[in-house]
């Protein structure tokens, strides 16, 4: 049950990763070929908080499964955290 977990864990990054990267091309499309004066703030908001996001979830299931091995545990599938 533990690489079910990871598969879904797995599936979820490459879900969120292929998600912020059409926000960062459609953001950098709009800087580049608007009229307007480029990347205005909000975008550049919304470009730090995709990133941000990301690298949370992502390191928090690397940093979790870090302890697990680290402390020796194996994960036996039927716990919910």
């Amino acid at each position: 049950m533990g690489r079910g977990k990871d598969l879904a864990a797995l599936i979820l990054a490459i879900g969120l990763a292929t998600a912020v990267n059409l926000i960062t091309f459609a953001v950098l499309y709009d800087a580049l070929f608007s009229q307007g004066p480029g990347l205005s703030e909000n975008a550049t908001q919304i470009l730090t908080t995709a990133f941000g996001g990301m690298i949370g979830v992502i390191g928090s299931y690397v940093g979790y499964r870090a302890g697990q091995q680290t402390n020796g545990q194996q994960p036996t599938g039927d716990d919910d955290g």
